[in-house]
């Protein structure tokens, strides 16, 4: 007959082998995706921040321009002012020269803004809607900023 061998002794040192390296590992994978979190939301900040900085200067622009437009007399507002690509008189001109500090904006192209004159609730008043549009590099819309003003008199 063989003799048989004592029973195996459980090792409990010997079964918890590898379960801490596994626990740090997992720590390390949870602090990455954290990481990876705070880097997308610093990103998203930083586009938001451009993208207000840009939406500020449209609205200076625009708002420069309908300050200008109250200065002039109202009967040569729509020759002066009112323009679309291609068209426009030297106030337009002028607007789409501020126009191209914004991204995106050059010349007289379809990111150009755009001036329109139309008659106000009296005879001596317009109503001015000015439309200003910037493109962020690396984004496939652009962006716009639209303002209206009554000039004249009501």
């Amino acid at each position: 007959m063989t003799p048989r061998k004592p029973p195996a002794r459980f090792d409990a040192r010997r079964a918890q082998s590898g379960a801490f390296l596994l626990e740090a590992l997992i720590g390390i994978l949870v602090f990455a995706f954290g990481i990876l979190g705070l880097v997308g939301l610093q990103a998203a900040a930083i586009r938001n921040t451009n993208d207000l900085q840009y939406r500020g200067e449209a609205i200076q622009i625009a708002s420069a321009a309908m300050g200008r437009m109250w200065t002039m007399d109202r009967a040569n507002l729509e020759t002066f002012y009112e323009g679309d690509a291609g068209t426009g008189g030297d106030g337009y001109k002028a607007l789409v020269e501020a126009a191209e500090r914004l991204p995106g904006v050059k010349g007289v192209d379809a990111l150009a803004p755009t001036v329109v004159v139309d008659p106000g609730p009296s005879t001596t008043s317009s109503m001015v809607t000015v439309t200003m549009r910037w493109q962020l590099p690396g984004e496939t819309a652009p962006h716009q900023y639209v303002s209206s003003v009554l000039v004249g008199l009501n």
